[in-house]
């Protein structure tokens, strides 16, 4: 049998630690500032947050704060296999320029069903395996990334329909940020080349878990865009009151 060499030995152990370590998830959150252009500017602050509740389980959270809207949204999942299986997710959407919103939906992995409410109406969907949430998927997304993954197709369960989302990895850029400059990994969601609409997410390279700006142009004109403002104490076991 041959043997390793010192070098290659180390070489190898340390890409098996860098991907069983894109495999782990960790607890992270961060602040962002929300800027929303729709007819108006709407200025407000984001915070997107990751942490354990016990048993295997995990929440997901991404809380907008403005004086014009308001969103909330989190999913409850378990973390299997580097996947995100969700099992519960949630939608608030209010203001005093929006409709109020509001979507539950239940996954039941079991009877292989999503089971949801939206707008106070009722709703049921066929669960194919590897199913996601709104929410969730953009965290496996993050993950994916942080795994080399260079291009990615979810399908999100979203009012009664299942609908695909691609995304592609397409290139690094090195960007400032309230930690300095950062290498970034930047990526794109894939859409027929006739819509205009573009979404657009910079990763840290070095930091698997952290999304350093995201932008979305609708094909209106409206913009939505998320910049990082601050690195927040990782939650624990110990402070995960709701």
């Amino acid at each position: 049998m041959q043997k390793l060499s010192l070098p290659v030995f180390t070489l190898v152990l340390n890409l098996l630690c860098a991907e069983l370590l894109a495999q782990t998830l960790t607890p992270h959150a961060a602040s962002y500032t929300a800027r929303i252009k729709k007819g108006i500017s709407m200025n407000g602050t984001a915070i997107r947050e990751l942490k354990p509740l016990g048993e295997g389980k995990w929440v997901y959270r991404f809380d907008v704060d403005s004086t014009i809207a308001d969103i909330k949204e989190s999913v409850v999942f378990d973390w299997q296999d580097a996947h995100v299986i969700p099992t519960q997710y949630n939608y608030e959407l209010s203001g005093f320029f929006v409709r109020d919103r509001h979507q539950d939906v239940q996954f039941d992995w079991r009877k292989e069903q999503a089971l949801g409410k939206h707008d106070g109406k009722q709703w049921q969907v066929p669960l194919p395996q590897n199913a996601l949430d709104r929410l969730g998927y953009q965290l496996q997304l993050l993950m994916d990334v942080a795994q080399g993954r260079q291009s990615m197709h979810y399908q999100v369960v979203h009012k009664g329909h299942l609908r695909d989302n691609e995304f592609r990895v397409i290139g690094e850029e090195r960007i400032p940020s309230v930690l300095g400059e950062i290498d970034s990994i930047l990526v794109e969601k894939v859409r027929a080349p006739e819509k205009k609409r573009e979404t657009l997410l910079w990763f840290a390279k070095d930091n698997h878990s952290l999304l350093l700006k995201m932008l979305q142009k609708e094909e209106d004109g409206e913009e939505y865009e998320i910049v990082l403002k601050e690195v927040l104490p990782a939650p624990t076991l110990k402070n995960t009151a709701q």
